[in-house]
């Protein structure tokens, strides 16, 4: 049975990579991973459009510099800023657009944020052209997202572990509201007395007033 139980134990060590010396150890804190705040966006150097003419089903995808601008037939399709979310936050893309069809006179140009995880926020109402931001590209440009936040490892009050729990801090002695030592058995120069010196069981009935007699109980009207 013990041949059994070492062999067992080595192979759990075996798995496990190593084996705890002394019995449990103290807890140790674990830092959180690092993350940018929510509102965190890094700025790059190019926005990629995705550009459908609803004539015929045409996809196009654009390459457009910041600060530049592209045509696709009668669309013409500036860029002034695209940023997306750094590591550590969900993937998101935005682009600041101004968008003209030379084609339709009448209709007023775009111009706004388009989203690409959120593209209903902002449409160009063109019947013939939806435009959706795909992502960024390029060089990183302002805003800049500067380095991941510092994350200290939390500090955990009273991690040791006992060791009559198998670690090795040292036993605490229970103590009492006023921080002395609380008895875990009577005092036995004075006990606590479980029944009357006499032996006989305690009396549950009032004791008579001394010096006068009871009175008889009166007659109960309803029985006569």
């Amino acid at each position: 049975m013990m041949k059994r139980r070492i062999m067992g134990r080595a192979l759990l060590c075996g798995i496990a990579g190593a084996c705890l010396s002394g019995g449990a150890q103290a807890a140790v804190g674990v830092a959180p991973p690092a993350m940018y705040p929510a509102s965190t966006w890094q700025g790059q150097s190019q926005a990629v459009l995705r550009v459908l003419d609803r004539l015929d089903g045409h996809l196009e995808l654009l390459t457009v510099p910041v600060g530049g601008s592209a045509t696709y037939r009668s669309l013409s399709v500036g860029v002034e800023s695209c940023v997306s979310r750094p590591q550590t936050l969900a993937a998101d893309a935005g682009a600041l657009l101004h968008l003209k069809d030379s084609s339709d006179p009448g209709r007023p140009p775009f111009d706004g944020w388009m989203l690409a995880q959120e593209p209903s926020v902002a449409t160009y109402g063109s019947p013939l052209y939806d435009v959706r931001v795909v992502s960024c590209a390029g060089v990183p440009t302002a805003p800049q997202a500067g380095p991941l936040p510092a994350v200290k490892a939390p500090v955990l009050a009273g991690a040791d572990v006992p060791v009559e729990e198998g670690g090795d801090a040292p036993v605490s002695a229970p103590g009492s509201a006023s921080g002395g030592p609380v008895p875990l058995a009577p005092d036995s120069r004075n006990p606590i007395p479980l029944a009357p010196s006499t032996g006989a069981a305690p009396s549950l009935a009032p004791a008579p007033p001394s010096g006068q007699p009871l009175a008889p109980p009166e007659a109960d009207p309803g029985l006569e």
